[in-house]
């Protein structure tokens, strides 16, 4: 039984939440996207849900759809800085703002979106 918990524990500690946990890099970031992409944005449970264009030229437009049926349009300029997506939109409680976001990994075509602690939401793309 002990090495039963311990081989558990162990398979945890390597394939758990260092896996869970792993940030995208710069070189992903542009990688993905920097031939331009389109995101999905939220999703069922999320509160939330849309889609973001983002074009090789560095801008980007889209909107999000609220649970209550508000529905937020987004559209600015976009750049990959160092590890971090940074994004300047137009509209928003962030307006004007450059907001530069942590993407962490949560499946093959999927990220938990970070910025310092606060977690913005997930993003998605085929």
């Amino acid at each position: 039984m002990r090495v039963l918990i311990g081989v558990i524990a162990m398979t945890v500690a390597i394939c758990g939440p260092a896996a869970a946990a792993e940030k995208m890099t710069g070189e992903e970031l542009t990688a993905l996207l920097g031939r331009g992409k389109e995101l999905i944005l939220g999703g069922p449970g999320k509160g939330y849900a849309g889609s973001l264009t983002l074009d090789a030229n560095g801008s980007g437009k889209g909107q999000v759809k609220l649970d209550n049926g508000q529905v937020i349009p987004i559209e600015g300029v976009w750049a990959i800085k160092k590890d971090k997506f940074c994004r300047t939109w137009k509209g928003g409680r962030d307006a004007g703002k450059e907001i530069c976001e942590t993407w962490v990994k949560t499946g093959p075509k999927s990220v938990e979106v970070m910025v310092g602690k606060r977690d913005l939401g997930v993003n998605s793309w085929n």
